[in-house]
Protein backbone atom coordinates (compact mmCIF):
# COMPACT_ATOMS: atom_id res chain seq x y z
CA UNK A 1 0.00 0.00 0.00
CA UNK A 2 2.66 2.51 1.00
CA UNK A 3 4.83 1.63 -1.97
CA UNK A 4 1.91 2.14 -4.33
CA UNK A 5 1.07 5.55 -2.91
CA UNK A 6 4.67 6.72 -3.09
CA UNK A 7 5.12 5.46 -6.66
CA UNK A 8 2.00 7.25 -7.83
CA UNK A 9 3.22 10.48 -6.28
CA UNK A 10 6.68 10.15 -7.79
CA UNK A 11 5.39 9.40 -11.27
CA UNK A 12 2.81 12.15 -11.51
CA UNK A 13 4.99 14.83 -9.98
CA UNK A 14 7.76 13.89 -12.36
CA UNK A 15 5.26 14.46 -15.15
CA UNK A 16 4.43 17.89 -13.76
CA UNK A 17 8.11 18.68 -13.33
CA UNK A 18 7.74 20.04 -9.79
CA UNK A 19 10.99 20.84 -8.01
CA UNK A 20 12.19 23.23 -5.32
CA UNK A 21 11.74 26.97 -5.62
CA UNK A 22 14.84 29.07 -6.04
CA UNK A 23 15.29 31.51 -3.16
CA UNK A 24 12.14 31.91 -1.08
CA UNK A 25 10.03 28.72 -1.02
CA UNK A 26 6.53 28.55 -2.40
CA UNK A 27 3.69 28.71 0.06
CA UNK A 28 2.21 25.42 1.14
CA UNK A 29 0.10 23.87 -1.58
CA UNK A 30 -0.81 20.27 -2.13
CA UNK A 31 -3.43 17.56 -1.97
CA UNK A 32 -3.91 14.10 -0.52
CA UNK A 33 -1.95 11.54 -2.55
CA UNK A 34 -2.79 8.53 -0.36
CA UNK A 35 -5.60 7.76 -0.34
CA UNK A 36 -5.53 9.67 -3.62
CA UNK A 37 -7.82 12.68 -3.86
CA UNK A 38 -10.14 13.24 -6.80
CA UNK A 39 -8.10 16.11 -8.21
CA UNK A 40 -4.84 14.19 -7.83
CA UNK A 41 -5.92 10.85 -9.30
CA UNK A 42 -7.80 12.59 -12.12
CA UNK A 43 -4.57 14.44 -12.94
CA UNK A 44 -2.76 11.08 -12.98
CA UNK A 45 -5.45 9.58 -15.20
CA UNK A 46 -5.37 12.51 -17.65
CA UNK A 47 -1.67 12.34 -18.50
CA UNK A 48 -0.70 11.60 -22.11
CA UNK A 49 2.72 11.41 -23.81
CA UNK A 50 2.09 14.66 -25.71
CA UNK A 51 1.16 16.60 -22.58
CA UNK A 52 -2.52 16.98 -23.43
CA UNK A 53 -5.25 16.11 -20.91
CA UNK A 54 -7.25 12.99 -21.82
CA UNK A 55 -8.76 11.32 -18.75
CA UNK A 56 -10.22 7.88 -19.38
CA UNK A 57 -12.22 7.85 -16.14
CA UNK A 58 -15.75 9.14 -16.93
CA UNK A 59 -16.03 11.21 -13.73
CA UNK A 60 -12.66 12.82 -14.41
CA UNK A 61 -13.60 13.47 -18.05
CA UNK A 62 -16.83 15.16 -17.00
CA UNK A 63 -14.94 17.26 -14.41
CA UNK A 64 -12.54 18.42 -17.12
CA UNK A 65 -15.42 19.35 -19.42
CA UNK A 66 -17.31 21.19 -16.67
CA UNK A 67 -14.58 23.01 -14.75
CA UNK A 68 -11.92 23.27 -17.44
CA UNK A 69 -8.21 22.38 -17.34
CA UNK A 70 -7.08 24.76 -14.58
CA UNK A 71 -8.10 22.32 -11.84
CA UNK A 72 -5.92 19.71 -13.55
CA UNK A 73 -2.84 21.78 -14.25
CA UNK A 74 -3.17 23.23 -10.72
CA UNK A 75 -4.42 20.10 -8.92
CA UNK A 76 -2.52 21.21 -5.81
CA UNK A 77 -4.42 24.52 -5.61
CA UNK A 78 -7.82 23.52 -4.16
CA UNK A 79 -7.80 26.24 -1.51
CA UNK A 80 -9.51 29.11 0.26
CA UNK A 81 -7.20 31.97 1.25
CA UNK A 82 -9.64 32.95 4.02
CA UNK A 83 -10.63 29.47 5.23
CA UNK A 84 -9.14 29.87 8.72
CA UNK A 85 -10.17 26.36 9.81
CA UNK A 86 -13.90 26.98 9.30
CA UNK A 87 -16.11 24.04 8.32
CA UNK A 88 -19.87 23.61 8.93
CA UNK A 89 -21.73 26.90 8.61
CA UNK A 90 -19.01 28.31 6.37
CA UNK A 91 -18.56 25.65 3.65
CA UNK A 92 -22.05 24.80 2.31
CA UNK A 93 -23.19 21.19 2.01
CA UNK A 94 -22.60 19.90 -1.49
CA UNK A 95 -19.43 21.98 -1.92
CA UNK A 96 -17.23 20.38 0.72
CA UNK A 97 -14.81 18.75 -1.73
CA UNK A 98 -14.03 22.14 -3.31
CA UNK A 99 -13.90 24.00 0.02
CA UNK A 100 -16.95 26.10 -0.86
CA UNK A 101 -15.75 27.23 -4.32
CA UNK A 102 -13.78 30.21 -2.98
CA UNK A 103 -10.39 29.42 -4.48
CA UNK A 104 -8.57 30.84 -7.48
CA UNK A 105 -9.36 27.76 -9.61
CA UNK A 106 -12.68 26.09 -10.34
CA UNK A 107 -12.84 22.76 -8.48
CA UNK A 108 -16.65 22.78 -8.31
CA UNK A 109 -17.00 19.77 -10.63
CA UNK A 110 -15.14 17.63 -8.09
CA UNK A 111 -18.17 17.91 -5.77
CA UNK A 112 -20.25 15.72 -8.09
CA UNK A 113 -21.96 12.84 -6.22
CA UNK A 114 -21.24 9.75 -8.31
CA UNK A 115 -19.83 6.25 -7.95
CA UNK A 116 -17.19 6.20 -10.69
CA UNK A 117 -14.46 8.47 -9.33
CA UNK A 118 -10.99 6.85 -9.09
CA UNK A 119 -11.10 4.68 -5.99
CA UNK A 120 -8.61 3.41 -3.40
CA UNK A 121 -9.47 0.02 -1.89
CA UNK A 122 -8.95 -0.28 1.88
CA UNK A 123 -9.67 -2.50 4.87
CA UNK A 124 -11.92 -1.16 7.64
CA UNK A 125 -10.18 -0.91 11.01
CA UNK A 126 -6.69 -1.01 9.45
CA UNK A 127 -3.98 1.59 9.97
CA UNK A 128 -2.57 3.33 6.91
CA UNK A 129 0.10 5.91 6.33
CA UNK A 130 -1.73 8.94 4.94
CA UNK A 131 0.31 11.08 2.55
CA UNK A 132 -0.37 14.70 1.61
CA UNK A 133 1.80 16.32 -1.07
CA UNK A 134 3.72 19.37 0.18
CA UNK A 135 5.16 22.20 -1.84
CA UNK A 136 6.80 23.78 1.21
CA UNK A 137 7.24 23.15 4.91
CA UNK A 138 4.59 25.08 6.82
CA UNK A 139 3.10 24.47 10.25
CA UNK A 140 -0.48 23.37 10.47
CA UNK A 141 -3.07 20.72 11.23
CA UNK A 142 -4.56 17.94 9.14
CA UNK A 143 -8.12 16.89 10.03
CA UNK A 144 -9.31 13.60 8.50
CA UNK A 145 -13.02 12.85 8.16
CA UNK A 146 -14.69 9.64 6.93
CA UNK A 147 -18.32 9.38 5.85
CA UNK A 148 -20.58 7.52 8.27
CA UNK A 149 -21.79 3.99 7.66
CA UNK A 150 -24.82 4.10 5.37
CA UNK A 151 -23.41 6.97 3.30
CA UNK A 152 -24.98 7.24 -0.16
CA UNK A 153 -22.33 8.35 -2.71
CA UNK A 154 -25.05 9.32 -5.20
CA UNK A 155 -26.18 12.17 -2.91
CA UNK A 156 -24.35 15.49 -2.33
CA UNK A 157 -21.80 15.27 0.49
CA UNK A 158 -22.95 17.13 3.63
CA UNK A 159 -21.38 17.80 7.01
CA UNK A 160 -23.88 15.45 8.66
CA UNK A 161 -22.37 12.63 6.57
CA UNK A 162 -18.85 13.15 7.95
CA UNK A 163 -17.17 11.95 11.14
CA UNK A 164 -13.83 13.39 12.30
CA UNK A 165 -11.61 10.32 12.86
CA UNK A 166 -8.10 11.78 13.09
CA UNK A 167 -6.28 15.07 13.62
CA UNK A 168 -2.52 15.64 13.57
CA UNK A 169 -0.47 18.82 13.96
CA UNK A 170 2.85 19.37 12.20
CA UNK A 171 3.45 15.81 10.96
CA UNK A 172 6.86 14.97 9.47
CA UNK A 173 7.52 15.12 5.75
CA UNK A 174 9.83 13.28 3.41
CA UNK A 175 11.68 16.41 2.32
CA UNK A 176 11.49 20.05 1.36
CA UNK A 177 9.27 21.76 -1.18
CA UNK A 178 8.27 20.18 -4.43
CA UNK A 179 9.14 16.88 -6.07
CA UNK A 180 7.37 13.81 -4.76
CA UNK A 181 7.75 14.85 -1.12
CA UNK A 182 4.78 14.64 1.22
CA UNK A 183 3.64 14.92 4.82
CA UNK A 184 2.86 11.55 6.38
CA UNK A 185 1.16 10.20 9.49
CA UNK A 186 -0.70 7.04 10.54
CA UNK A 187 -4.50 6.95 10.55
CA UNK A 188 -6.54 4.06 11.94
CA UNK A 189 -9.78 3.89 9.99
CA UNK A 190 -13.17 3.05 11.59
CA UNK A 191 -13.82 -0.68 11.84
CA UNK A 192 -17.54 -0.52 11.01
CA UNK A 193 -17.34 0.87 7.46
CA UNK A 194 -18.35 -1.17 4.42
CA UNK A 195 -18.69 -0.33 0.76
CA UNK A 196 -18.19 3.08 -0.84
CA UNK A 197 -17.14 6.05 1.27
CA UNK A 198 -15.40 9.43 1.06
CA UNK A 199 -12.34 10.51 3.05
CA UNK A 200 -12.22 14.30 3.43
CA UNK A 201 -8.87 15.86 4.44
CA UNK A 202 -8.79 19.47 5.62
CA UNK A 203 -5.35 21.11 5.87
CA UNK A 204 -5.49 24.09 8.25
CA UNK A 205 -2.34 26.21 8.11
CA UNK A 206 -1.35 27.83 11.41
CA UNK A 207 0.81 30.56 9.84
CA UNK A 208 -1.92 31.79 7.50
CA UNK A 209 -5.71 31.68 7.06
CA UNK A 210 -5.18 29.64 3.88
CA UNK A 211 -6.78 26.15 3.94
CA UNK A 212 -6.68 23.20 1.52
CA UNK A 213 -9.29 20.54 0.74
CA UNK A 214 -9.19 16.97 -0.60
CA UNK A 215 -11.91 14.38 -1.14
CA UNK A 216 -10.69 10.80 -1.65
CA UNK A 217 -13.04 8.04 -2.78
CA UNK A 218 -12.44 4.72 -1.03
CA UNK A 219 -14.00 1.26 -1.01
CA UNK A 220 -13.90 -0.72 2.23
CA UNK A 221 -13.65 -4.18 0.70
CA UNK A 222 -10.58 -5.71 2.33
CA UNK A 223 -8.20 -4.04 -0.09
CA UNK A 224 -4.67 -2.88 0.68
CA UNK A 225 -4.35 0.39 -1.18
CA UNK A 226 -5.06 -0.73 -4.73
CA UNK A 227 -6.30 2.05 -7.02
CA UNK A 228 -8.93 1.44 -9.69
CA UNK A 229 -10.58 3.75 -12.19
CA UNK A 230 -7.48 5.33 -13.72
CA UNK A 231 -6.17 4.32 -17.15
CA UNK A 232 -5.80 0.55 -17.26
CA UNK A 233 -5.61 0.47 -13.44
CA UNK A 234 -1.88 -0.23 -13.57
CA UNK A 235 -0.75 3.25 -12.56
CA UNK A 236 0.13 6.49 -14.31
CA UNK A 237 1.61 6.75 -17.77
CA UNK A 238 5.25 7.51 -18.30
CA UNK A 239 5.99 11.24 -17.91
CA UNK A 240 6.28 13.04 -21.25
CA UNK A 241 9.67 14.30 -22.38
CA UNK A 242 10.31 18.04 -22.41
CA UNK A 243 11.43 19.05 -25.92
CA UNK A 244 13.58 22.06 -26.70
CA UNK A 245 10.63 24.20 -27.74
CA UNK A 246 10.03 27.83 -26.86
CA UNK A 247 7.99 28.12 -23.65
CA UNK A 248 4.42 29.36 -23.79
CA UNK A 249 3.10 32.39 -21.90
CA UNK A 250 1.96 31.53 -18.35
CA UNK A 251 -1.61 32.06 -17.18
CA UNK A 252 -3.01 34.95 -15.16
CA UNK A 253 -1.02 36.12 -12.12
CA UNK A 254 -2.93 36.41 -8.81
CA UNK A 255 -1.81 37.74 -5.42
CA UNK A 256 -2.99 36.02 -2.23
CA UNK A 257 -2.27 36.39 1.48
CA UNK A 258 -0.90 39.91 1.01
CA UNK A 259 0.64 41.33 4.18
CA UNK A 260 2.84 44.26 5.15
CA UNK A 261 6.12 42.83 3.88
CA UNK A 262 5.19 39.79 1.80
CA UNK A 263 2.73 38.47 -0.76
CA UNK A 264 2.02 35.03 -2.17
CA UNK A 265 1.82 34.95 -5.98
CA UNK A 266 0.23 32.21 -8.10
CA UNK A 267 -0.11 31.92 -11.86
CA UNK A 268 -1.36 29.46 -14.42
CA UNK A 269 1.18 27.01 -15.78
CA UNK A 270 2.36 27.37 -19.38
CA UNK A 271 0.54 24.82 -21.50
CA UNK A 272 2.79 24.83 -24.57
CA UNK A 273 6.47 24.35 -25.26
CA UNK A 274 9.19 23.26 -22.87
CA UNK A 275 9.08 25.01 -19.49
CA UNK A 276 11.84 24.50 -16.92
CA UNK A 277 11.01 27.47 -14.70
CA UNK A 278 9.38 30.86 -14.22
CA UNK A 279 10.59 34.39 -13.45
CA UNK A 280 8.57 36.99 -11.55
CA UNK A 281 9.42 40.42 -12.94
CA UNK A 282 8.93 44.00 -11.86
CA UNK A 283 6.57 45.19 -14.59
CA UNK A 284 8.18 48.64 -14.81
CA UNK A 285 11.88 47.75 -14.79
CA UNK A 286 11.96 44.11 -15.91
CA UNK A 287 14.02 43.20 -12.83
CA UNK A 288 13.71 39.54 -11.78
CA UNK A 289 12.16 39.58 -8.30
CA UNK A 290 11.99 35.79 -7.86
CA UNK A 291 12.62 32.62 -9.85
CA UNK A 292 11.17 29.14 -9.55
CA UNK A 293 11.92 25.76 -11.08
CA UNK A 294 8.52 24.99 -12.68
CA UNK A 295 6.52 25.73 -9.53
CA UNK A 296 3.75 28.22 -10.52
CA UNK A 297 3.83 30.10 -7.20
CA UNK A 298 6.25 31.94 -4.93
CA UNK A 299 6.35 34.10 -1.81
CA UNK A 300 7.71 37.61 -2.37
CA UNK A 301 9.31 38.86 0.84
CA UNK A 302 11.04 42.03 1.99
CA UNK A 303 8.31 44.25 0.53
CA UNK A 304 7.56 47.76 1.76
CA UNK A 305 4.39 48.22 3.86
CA UNK A 306 1.56 50.20 2.30
CA UNK A 307 3.09 50.01 -1.18
CA UNK A 308 1.67 49.03 -4.54
CA UNK A 309 3.55 46.52 -6.69
CA UNK A 310 3.05 45.61 -10.33
CA UNK A 311 4.47 42.32 -11.53
CA UNK A 312 4.46 40.00 -14.52
CA UNK A 313 5.64 36.42 -14.98
CA UNK A 314 7.49 34.78 -17.86
CA UNK A 315 8.32 31.13 -18.51
CA UNK A 316 11.86 29.88 -19.15
CA UNK A 317 13.41 27.03 -21.10
CA UNK A 318 16.81 26.73 -19.44
CA UNK A 319 17.89 24.11 -22.00
CA UNK A 320 18.00 26.78 -24.72
CA UNK A 321 17.85 30.08 -22.82
CA UNK A 322 14.52 30.97 -24.42
CA UNK A 323 11.88 32.88 -22.45
CA UNK A 324 8.22 33.53 -23.15
CA UNK A 325 6.45 36.84 -23.47
CA UNK A 326 5.37 38.16 -20.05
CA UNK A 327 1.86 37.81 -18.67
CA UNK A 328 -0.43 40.83 -18.30
CA UNK A 329 0.51 42.96 -15.30
CA UNK A 330 -0.89 42.06 -11.88
CA UNK A 331 -1.12 44.70 -9.15
CA UNK A 332 -1.36 44.35 -5.37
CA UNK A 333 -0.90 46.65 -2.36
CA UNK A 334 0.74 45.57 0.89
CA UNK A 335 -0.87 46.40 4.21
CA UNK A 336 0.58 48.92 6.65
CA UNK A 337 2.94 47.99 9.50
CA UNK A 338 0.52 48.78 12.30
CA UNK A 339 -2.30 46.69 10.88
CA UNK A 340 -4.21 49.78 9.73
CA UNK A 341 -5.29 50.31 6.17
CA UNK A 342 -5.01 52.91 3.48
CA UNK A 343 -7.97 53.81 1.30
CA UNK A 344 -9.63 50.60 0.16
CA UNK A 345 -10.43 49.76 -3.43
CA UNK A 346 -10.75 46.68 -5.58
CA UNK A 347 -9.48 45.38 -8.89
CA UNK A 348 -11.02 42.76 -11.14
CA UNK A 349 -9.53 40.64 -13.90
CA UNK A 350 -11.32 38.48 -16.46
CA UNK A 351 -9.78 35.28 -17.90
CA UNK A 352 -11.13 32.69 -20.33
CA UNK A 353 -10.46 29.28 -18.77
CA UNK A 354 -11.75 27.14 -21.65
CA UNK A 355 -13.68 27.56 -24.89
CA UNK A 356 -15.50 25.54 -27.51
CA UNK A 357 -17.58 26.16 -30.63
CA UNK A 358 -20.33 28.58 -29.62
CA UNK A 359 -19.37 28.99 -25.98
CA UNK A 360 -16.71 29.37 -23.34
CA UNK A 361 -16.04 29.28 -19.61
CA UNK A 362 -14.59 32.31 -17.88
CA UNK A 363 -13.74 33.63 -14.46
CA UNK A 364 -13.58 37.05 -12.82
CA UNK A 365 -11.14 37.43 -9.93
CA UNK A 366 -11.99 40.31 -7.58
CA UNK A 367 -9.13 41.48 -5.35
CA UNK A 368 -9.46 43.90 -2.45
CA UNK A 369 -6.96 46.68 -1.96
CA UNK A 370 -5.60 47.76 1.39
CA UNK A 371 -8.94 47.61 3.18
CA UNK A 372 -11.58 44.92 3.62
CA UNK A 373 -14.48 45.00 1.20
CA UNK A 374 -17.97 44.56 2.64
CA UNK A 375 -19.31 44.21 -0.90
CA UNK A 376 -18.27 44.99 -4.47
CA UNK A 377 -19.51 45.20 -8.04
CA UNK A 378 -17.80 44.66 -11.38
CA UNK A 379 -18.75 46.27 -14.68
CA UNK A 380 -18.97 43.24 -16.97
CA UNK A 381 -20.60 44.80 -20.02
CA UNK A 382 -20.44 42.39 -22.95
CA UNK A 383 -20.59 39.25 -20.81
CA UNK A 384 -23.77 37.18 -20.95
CA UNK A 385 -24.33 34.09 -18.85
CA UNK A 386 -27.19 31.99 -17.51
CA UNK A 387 -24.89 29.83 -15.36
CA UNK A 388 -22.75 31.80 -12.90
CA UNK A 389 -21.35 30.73 -9.52
CA UNK A 390 -19.89 32.98 -6.85
CA UNK A 391 -21.72 36.01 -8.22
CA UNK A 392 -24.87 37.30 -9.90
CA UNK A 393 -25.12 39.09 -13.26
CA UNK A 394 -27.77 41.72 -13.95
CA UNK A 395 -27.68 44.68 -16.31
CA UNK A 396 -24.06 44.06 -17.26
CA UNK A 397 -22.93 44.26 -13.61
CA UNK A 398 -21.65 41.33 -11.51
CA UNK A 399 -22.40 41.51 -7.78
CA UNK A 400 -21.44 38.99 -5.07
CA UNK A 401 -23.49 36.27 -3.47
CA UNK A 402 -23.51 35.97 0.31
CA UNK A 403 -20.27 34.01 0.65
CA UNK A 404 -18.22 36.16 -1.78
CA UNK A 405 -19.33 39.60 -0.58
CA UNK A 406 -16.69 40.09 2.11
CA UNK A 407 -13.13 40.17 0.80
CA UNK A 408 -10.25 40.66 3.22
CA UNK A 409 -7.58 43.26 2.51
CA UNK A 410 -5.31 41.99 -0.23
CA UNK A 411 -7.43 38.85 -0.68
CA UNK A 412 -9.39 37.63 -3.70
CA UNK A 413 -12.62 35.85 -4.58
CA UNK A 414 -13.42 34.16 -7.87
CA UNK A 415 -16.65 34.23 -9.87
CA UNK A 416 -16.98 31.58 -12.55
CA UNK A 417 -19.51 31.31 -15.36
CA UNK A 418 -20.37 29.70 -18.67
CA UNK A 419 -20.87 32.16 -21.52
CA UNK A 420 -22.29 31.94 -25.01
CA UNK A 421 -20.70 33.06 -28.25
CA UNK A 422 -17.20 34.49 -28.59
CA UNK A 423 -15.19 34.83 -25.40
CA UNK A 424 -14.08 38.39 -24.57
CA UNK A 425 -10.41 39.30 -24.38
CA UNK A 426 -8.60 38.64 -21.11
CA UNK A 427 -7.97 41.76 -19.09
CA UNK A 428 -8.97 44.13 -16.31
CA UNK A 429 -12.59 45.08 -15.57
CA UNK A 430 -13.84 48.16 -13.64
CA UNK A 431 -14.44 47.29 -9.98
CA UNK A 432 -15.98 49.36 -7.21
Amino acid sequence: MRRLAASLAAAVLAAVGVVAVVGQPAAAHGAEVFPGSRQYLCWVDAQTPNGQLAPSNPACADALAESGPNAYYNWFGNLDSNGAGRTEGYIPDGTICSGGDRGPYDFSAFNAPRTDWPTTHLTAGATYEFQHNNWAEHPGRFDVYVTREGFDPTQPLGWADLELVDSVTDPPDTGGPGGDNYYYWDVTLPADRTGSHVVFTHWVRSDSSENFYSCSDVEFDGGDGEVTGIGDDTGPVDPPACPDEAPGVPGEVMAHDVRATRAHLMWGVSRTGCVTGYDVLDAATGEVLAATDESPMVDLTGLDPGSTYEVTVRARNDNTGAVSDPTPTASFTTTTDDGGTTDGACTAAYTTTSSWSGGYQGQIVVTAGDADLATWEVDAAGITSTNMWGGELAGGVVTPVAWTAHVGAGQSVTVGFVGAGQAPDNGALPCS
